[in-house]
């Protein structure tokens, strides 16, 4: 044998070697061949049965891109008003607005977002003098913007359609990606989650009821985190005293508002307990009631458009003074009426700004709360912002909820802790503590996301599948090997050989990528033993016709894989394209086929013309066998 055979024979084996250890997990962890500890963990590869094998959990949500193109459109405005605060000289270049400056801005430049369809932004001057100001280069600046028109002291700004196009891409893009890490720090590795349009669908293979509601509250939490100043000087919650349905009503604490307000009293919202439900909203209590939650927020969100300009209201859980059982939960909430950019000339701080999140407990009383850190400029934001509201209270905000709303007493850093809300038991107020923490480790979702399917598959359902799926396969399989062996003889041996070579290679190559092994993948892998089984056929003709010519079995071998491989190659390449095609065009199901297809076609490809040829020379050139049976 010459030093190229060796060298293709070492490839092989290399590659047998090679693949053997790669699906070497799968095999232990499906209870067919126990695997030694070193390779358990070393070796993090595996086949997954699909959902539509083993059962699972199915969810699909659609991004809120009303909701995304809202906050674009009052960021935008925000920026808008800070940049022309600096063209009216009350604020200086690249400072941050204090609150008298805000108010100074907010008194010459009036702004108001349309609504998300529209992409209507419209600022109108109190001084027709001072629309000047707005000019071209100042709208270009952004990027996304664009002059609509001016009418009098009024300017219409336009989100373009385009940088619409890239948010809902982008938007989609982030919430598949904070789903997939959210999943992951549940320590779930066999999820799929992959977008369509402006959905996201998850899948969890092997997913019971008992994970169920766990996996869906992580998954739909928005987990927008803010730090907010809380205005307690302002009076305005009493204005709503003729306003209020049965069972809200105005209650006061006294706090500090600054260094210089030492003492005020705060009013605010409360509402303990079920009741009637406002008009429109739908039960979400015992005996057709709303809980106290709902109640107030129907309540905080119809009179949203009266609240004053550079604020917005906020819920949080009440303390009560019901006798409550542990595992009960308070149902009394108030508001927060907080600053929506930082007063005294400081920048807002976000959830953007985290670094990481943990979870610890108050040396206080013991409970849980959960520790974050801040990245470099986090942290000094964090600094700016406290630091210029000593004495005032700063609100943890989550979702649009309080859920703290700790006294500034002195510059805050790089860490910091939210306390939760309620008066619940250690492990309750526990497990919400370690959500948080999985949520803000695995960041915020761009925009909200809206459930719109939900299904629980029963594992029976999958177990006969795959049963009945596997059962085919295989005696499809074996029926093919059967009749080669008998019908080309040596051929048909070598022919049989190259196709479990090319199973063990086609499935140890899905376990390296972690693929999950669907149905319509299980057809793939029967469809792909059928083509290696093609091109066996092929060389295998073309080598019987050169013997018939009177060649020796050498030159047969090397004449008939000379003749056959562009016929294969060929026949292979058109079917990889159409696979390509099925895997970008084709619905979930399909996109599994067609992905174990073509890997199937790789595979073939290297076992029947490389391998083969490789068991070839040797019968031929090793053994020296003069007469070939090839059928």
């Amino acid at each position: 044998m010459d030093r190229g055979w060796y060298f293709r024979f070492g490839l092989v084996l290399v590659a047998l070697v090679g693949s053997w250890f790669v699906m070497w997990p799968t095999l232990h962890h499906n209870g067919w061949l126990e695997a030694p500890d070193w390779v358990i963990d070393n070796v993090d590869h595996r086949i997954t049965p699909g959902l539509d094998i083993q059962g699972g959990l199915r969810l699909m949500y659609t991004v809120d891109m009303d909701a995304a193109v809202e906050d674009r459109q009052r960021a935008r405005a925000q920026q808008l008003l800070r940049r022309l605060g600096e063209k009216l000289d009350i604020v200086e270049e690249g400072e941050a607005p204090n609150e008298e400056q805000l108010a100074q801005i907010r008194a010459r430049v009036h702004a108001q977002i349309g609504s998300p369809d529209s992409r209507l932004i419209r600022l109108t001057f109190e001084d027709s003098a001072d629309v000047a100001q707005l000019d071209r280069d100042m709208v270009n600046s952004f990027g996304d913007l664009r002059e609509e028109g001016r009418e009098g002291s009024s300017v219409s700004l336009l989100l373009q359609e385009e940088s619409i196009d890239e948010l809902r891409t982008v938007a989609v893009a982030q919430a598949q990606e904070t789903i997939k890490n959210r999943i992951a720090e549940l320590g779930i590795s066999e999820a799929n989650v992959r977008a369509r349009d402006i959905d996201i669908i998850v899948e969890v293979p092997g997913a019971d009821d008992v994970q169920f509601d766990r996996i869906r509250e992580i998954i739909g939490q928005t987990a927008r985190l803010e730090f907010k100043i809380v205005d307690d000087g302002n009076s305005w919650v009493t204005e709503l005293r003729g306003q209020l349905p049965e069972g809200i009503s105005i209650s006061a604490e006294t706090v500090s508002a600054g260094e210089s307000r030492p003492a005020v009293q705060s009013p605010y919202l409360l509402v303990e307990g079920p009741g009637a439900c406002p008009d429109g909203v739908e039960p979400d209590a015992p005996e057709g009631q709303c809980t106290g939650r709902t109640r107030l927020r129907a309540f905080v969100e119809s009179v949203d458009a009266s609240v004053p300009e550079g604020r917005s209201l906020a819920l949080g859980r009440a303390s009560t003074d019901e006798e409550l059982q542990p595992e009960e939960e308070p149902d009394a909430w108030r508001t927060y009426l907080l600053y929506e950019q930082p007063p005294n000339g400081s920048d807002p701080v976000g959830g953007e700004h985290l670094d990481d999140a943990s979870v610890g407990n108050d040396p206080q009383s013991g409970q849980p709360l959960v520790l974050f850190s801040m990245k470099p400029d986090g942290a000094r934001l964090m600094q700016d912002m406290t630091g210029n509201n000593i004495k005032r209270r700063m609100a943890v905000v989550l979702d649009d909820e309080v859920a703290s709303a700790p006294t500034i007493q002195s510059r805050i850093g790089a860490s910091g802790q939210i306390t939760l809300g309620g008066f619940r038991d250690y492990n309750s107020l526990l497990n919400e503590a370690n959500d948080l923490v999985i949520v803000l480790r695995a960041g915020a979702l761009p925009a909200p996301i809206i459930p719109q399917n939900e299904q629980l598959i029963g594992p029976t359902l999958g177990r006969d599948s795959v049963i009945r799926g596997a059962e085919g396969a295989l005696i499809g399989i074996c029926l093919v090997l059967l009749f080669m062996g008998i019908y080309y003889q040596v051929a048909g041996v070598v022919a049989d050989v190259m196709v479990v070579l090319n199973l063990v290679f086609l499935l140890s190559i899905m376990a390296f990528f972690n693929n999950d092994l669907t149905l319509p993948g299980i057809a793939g892998i029967a469809l792909t033993v059928g083509m290696a089984v093609d091109a066996n056929v092929l060389i295998t003709e073309r080598m019987r016709e050169e013997l018939r010519m009177g060649k020796s079995a050498r030159a047969a071998v090397d004449q008939g894989f000379r003749r056959a491989f562009w016929s294969i190659f060929d026949s292979q390449l058109t079917t990889f394209i159409a696979g390509v095609v099925l895997f970008q065009y084709g619905s979930p199901e399909i996109q599994g086929f067609a992905k174990t297809l073509m890997i199937g076609i790789v595979t073939s490809l290297f076992t029947g013309v490389f391998c083969s040829k490789v068991m070839f020379d040797w019968l031929v050139r090793g053994l020296r066998i003069q007469r070939l049976r090839v059928g």
